[in-house]
């Protein structure tokens, strides 16, 4: 009977053991779909420009190419210093012009194919060899690089550099990809199709549909930990209700880039919350001065400083961010962002330009700037032309076409009539490179360095990265010598003088330092990682932290609760006490049965 009894109870055990195993299986399991693809849904209503890392320009550019390729060194999420990421570090030598970083072992590309330092010391060279703009201020003239094997890279600078301390915003290319066009043309470069791409990072682009959206497939070969998301699918919009909208139906988990008009909307939906970025970005009105190429015939007068002061002094940047962006910015002075903290310089109140219409007037009065014919538009003195402006207007940024119609009636007051084009990045880009325009309205951001911003406004830019052909030999000296000090606080002071410069020489007038919206749904994903910091962006920016630390809400709440009903931790404790009890009895059975033998 005893011998029965104890396995009659190993029995129940195994059947409690089971059932409770069971039902904690069920716990931890996100939802009967777990099996299927988790897909991120995100909406967005500007357009990819192009598939190519040589060739990107504005925002979904950018995010793209920093989801799907490396740099050598990644930005932290929390501070955007440099932090581990091709390589694992890089250290250099007792005068700082020479570095040699290590690459992590065993790196891929998505293709499966080994990436190696071979691929950084192309990708760097080709940077070089074609004068990329968008990369080429990280290195300086006379930089060369060694590979002594797969996993080393030696950088070599004529004077001592901190590039690699910035650290360099370059990414790296697959070399099998890209030796082909070694030696073409950079046009022939830039148009080159790069759809579906061979990547690093952890998505790589798969499918693009102009006009409708794009797709980025989990890159299985990734050398960091395996994101919960298996694809990513860019949804375009072309108005922002209709985006929000989506958002609150659940057909996109993400509206990336709502306008400030929309934040009543989007805060207002169930299960939907609103990550307001700290402004790392700022509005522009450059002008041109041409110099692009035959196509470029800008207004004459604003080669005078008095006709871009009087324009200045007639923009009210306080109405900008309070009509345009509805409070989400700060009125904008210098063209080194505040999220640069350490070096942006912050002009004081009592010495910035003040917003006077009058005084705008007084000041053309003054130069010569009559309005001889009556029709309330001035007239250059020199040339007899017309003050009258073509300015194009990114509708891709937030807020740009805005802030154009306000200044076209500012403008308007002082005697320059403004003819405002609201127009796609791409077609901006498009009179950016011809020149063929007075002034746009556009955005600038850059690296958390202010070396890049700087360069763009150098004079070797005229027809590359330069908005509008500004040329200063004053402001070049000024970006050489920042390059070259490596004491950050006689750094700092240059890089001062240099925001000073292009501050009182007016090459354009820095609106606004708008903040940046993405609304995201709670119900479907979480885990996501700002960078920088707690009000950074969600989505690439910076880095792709966010896409790789994202998981199912499902599966994160289950792993809160343990079971539906019962919590886990006391079926654990149950599953203890009845094996403990089961230890015993066996024992005790053992005992029996000895004795009736």
């Amino acid at each position: 009977m005893k011998h029965r009894s104890v396995r009659m109870f190993v029995v129940a055990l195994t059947v409690v053991l089971g059932t409770s195993t069971l039902a904690l299986a069920q716990s931890g399991s996100a939802d009967p779909q777990d099996d299927q693809e988790l897909v991120l849904r995100v909406g967005t209503d500007v357009e990819l420009n192009t598939d190519n890392p040589w060739a990107v320009e504005a925002g979904s550019d950018w995010s793209v190419v920093t989801t799907q390729y490396d740099m050598l060194l990644k930005f932290d999420s929390e501070d955007l210093s440099p932090a581990p990421s091709l390589a694992t570090g890089c250290e250099p030598n007792t005068d700082s012009t020479e570095w040699t970083c290590t690459l992590r072992e065993g790196l891929k590309w998505s293709d499966g194919s080994p990436l190696t330092s071979s691929d950084v010391a192309f990708s760097y060279r080709f940077v070089i060899d074609h004068q990329i703009p968008q990369y080429r201020s990280y290195f300086a003239k006379g930089t060369t690089f060694e590979t002594p094997d797969e996993r080393t890279l030696v950088w070599k600078s004529l004077e001592p550099t901190f590039a690699l301390d910035m650290p360099p915003w370059a990414y790296v290319v697959p070399q099998s990809v890209w030796e082909p066009l070694e030696d073409a043309e950079l046009r022939e470069i830039r148009e080159a199709p790069n759809t579906p791409s061979i990547g690093s990072g952890p998505f790589t682009l798969t499918e693009w549909n102009r006009g409708r959206g794009w797709t980025m497939e989990r890159n299985p070969y990734y050398w960091g930990p395996e994101p919960a998301v298996d694809r990513i699918e860019y949804t375009l919009y072309t108005n922002q209700e209709a985006m929000i909208q989506a958002l609150r139906n659940g057909e996109i988990d993400v509206a990336d880039g709502i306008s400030p008009q929309l934040i009543d909307s989007a805060e207002g939906l169930d299960d939907v919350e609103v990550q307001q970025v700290v402004s790392d970005w700022w509005l522009n009105l450059a002008f041109n001065f041409g110099g692009q190429g035959p196509e470029a015939h800008p207004l004459p007068a604003l080669h005078d400083h008095a006709v871009r002061e009087a324009i200045a002094m007639a923009i009210d940047k306080e109405a900008i961010v309070e009509k345009v962006y509805r409070g989400v910015a700060t009125t904008g002075d210098t063209i080194i962002r505040p999220a640069s903290a350490f070096w942006h310089l912050d002009i004081p109140a009592e010495e910035e330009l003040p917003f006077d219409i009058p005084g705008a007037n007084a000041l053309l009065d003054d130069a010569g700037y009559a309005d001889t014919d009556g029709d309330e538009v001035r007239e250059d003195p020199a040339t007899g032309e017309p003050l009258e402006m073509l300015i194009p207007a990114s509708d891709d940024t937030t807020g740009a076409v805005g802030a154009g119609e306000l200044i076209v009636g500012y403008l308007k007051q002082i005697g320059i009539d403004v003819t405002l084009q609201p127009v796609s990045d791409a077609k901006l880009g498009d009179y950016w490179g011809a020149g063929n325009f007075d002034a746009y309205i556009w955005y600038w951001s850059g690296d958390p360095d202010p070396n890049y911003q700087l360069f763009v406004f150098t004079s070797d830019q005229c027809g590359a990265w330069s908005d509008g052909c500004w040329k200063d030999p004053d402001f070049d000296a000024l970006y050489e010598e920042q390059g070259k000090t490596l004491d950050r606080n006689e750094r700092q002071q240059l890089v001062f003088e240099a925001q000073q410069l292009a501050y009182d020489e007016i090459p354009s007038v820095v609106l606004a330092y708008p903040g940046w919206l993405t609304a995201y749904r709670t119900d479907r994903v979480t885990g996501w990682v700002p960078a920088p910091g707690a009000d950074g962006y969600l989505l690439p920016a910076y880095n792709y932290d966010s896409l790789v630390a994202l998981r199912a809400v499902s599966a994160e709440a289950a792993a809160d609760t343990g079971s539906v009903g019962v919590p886990g931790w006391i079926w654990l404790v149950g599953i203890a006490v009845i094996a403990l009890a089961a230890v015993v009895i066996i024992r005790r059975g053992r005992g029996s049965e000895a004795d009736e033998a």
